[in-house]
């Protein structure tokens, strides 16, 4: 089952009875979490077991679904302060201070033809909510075979969880590696036997990051004298990084998936589990800290997933060393260009697509390739996304052919 959580605007304002019902939620959960922690148990089964009977007793007029489902909540903060005991981080006792509260799909009713969501507050006692729709909305909302999941409501907005069944991924006509870069994906699409050098370019990424770590920088020695303050500027400023960071990687994921949708194309990743700063160089090692590859990777597998799309994840181990002709490793490779003694020159980052595809769809298999020198040298690159173009379905330059095997 895929779940996809859609954010919804409150139209107008929010009625003073989910305020109340969103306060009693927050006090039942941090009421279980003290409970819970107390008695060594973070299972939603068991909080029920030990406070349902007493918090029933003690507020008869909340709904017995939002109860349970506040314990439900508990158990999940009780689950990650465990996970993070075991790994040697903080040991203090998580507590909700937003107000909040959370409902599973039986316990609200949502008219998807004019956006309203019925919440029970207690018997016999309902509040509506009006939603704020877009054309992005109508696209979950009018789409029949997309059932309702859970529902968390916030001073501000709702949030819905629309959940399917995992669709089949279709059967791949052309196939698209992507070598991931600080700055861009590099690799190459294959239609037909014809190759084409692919890019998708996001180097804003970086100068947000390197944006930020500025900002942070002159905050902590503007106030040095005042620690508390300096770490609240501090992390509102890592939230913003992080937003600003996940809107762009989920574009480049779109743009990614929509050129796979339209050409039937298998996207080629690299498997990049257990990679690790290797180097010396302490400004080096924090771009390779900060460099989102992981959480664009993830976008991508999980939109892929929803779409039907089929990844493949290849090892990358010497991929941008290796010649896709003769096989041989450049350990001394230098500079932009990969030069190899057959002949075979290209640039590196290509290079890297290139051999990837090749693990993905060996020789001697349906998609195995061969590859001839000099095949890119004069070939432009085709840009599937630029920041500041958007996305760009159809391919921008010209396009050597490749022998397929």
């Amino acid at each position: 089952m895929l779940y996809k959580a859609v954010v919804f605007r409150i139209d107008g304002e929010l009625p003073s009875e989910a305020k109340l019902l969103m306060e009693d939620f927050r006090l039942a959960v941090n009421c279980a979490v003290r409970a819970g922690f107390q008695a060594k148990v973070t299972s939603r089964y068991a909080l029920v077991k030990l406070l349902y009977k007493g918090f029933r007793e003690e507020h008869p007029n909340m709904y017995s679904q939002h109860l349970v489902c506040s314990f439900e909540v508990a158990g999940s903060l009780l689950k990650n302060l465990r996970r993070r005991w075991n790994r040697g981080g903080p040991s203090r006792v998580p507590y909700v201070r937003r107000l909040m509260m959370k409902a599973e799909n039986q316990a609200y009713k949502l008219d998807r033809v004019n956006g309203v969501v019925d919440l029970p507050i207690k018997a016999r006692c309902h509040v509506k909510l009006k939603l704020a729709l877009s054309g992005y909305h109508r696209r979950y909302l009018d789409d029949p075979s997309l059932s309702l999941g859970s529902l968390t409501l916030l001073p501000d907005r709702v949030i819905i969880a629309f959940r399917k069944g995992e669709p089949r991924p279709y059967e791949p006509e052309t196939a698209i590696s992507l070598d991931t870069n600080e700055r861009s994906l590099d690799g190459v699409f294959v239609k037909g036997g014809v190759c084409t050098p692919s890019r998708v370019l996001f180097p804003e990424v970086a100068e947000i990051q390197a944006r930020h770590h500025g900002r942070r920088r002159r905050l902590q020695k503007k106030k040095a004298h005042d620690r508390r303050t300096a770490k609240r500027l501090c992390d509102r400023e890592g939230r913003r990084e992080r937003a600003r960071i996940q809107y762009r990687m989920h574009q480049v994921a779109n743009a990614v998936l929509d050129f796979a949708e339209e050409n039937m194309s298998a996207v080629v990743l690299e498997d990049l589990k257990g990679f690790s700063k290797t180097t010396r160089d302490k400004i080096l090692n924090r771009r390779l800290s900060l460099w989102p590859r992981r959480k664009l990777h993830q976008y991508i597998e999980c939109k892929a997933a929803w779409r039907g799309v089929p990844v493949l994840k290849v090892d990358p181990y010497n991929s941008s060393r290796r010649c896709p002709i003769c096989r041989k490793i450049q350990y001394s490779r230098m500079g932009a260009q990969f030069e190899c003694e057959c002949g075979w020159r290209v640039d590196k980052h290509v290079n890297a697509g290139v051999n990837l595809l090749q693990t993905a769809f060996p020789e001697g298999e349906a998609g195995g390739l061969w590859f001839s020198p000099g095949a890119f040298q004069h070939d432009v690159m085709m840009v599937l996304y630029d920041p500041v173009r958007g996305a760009r379905p159809e391919p921008n330059g010209t396009s050597l052919k490749a022998g397929v095997a």
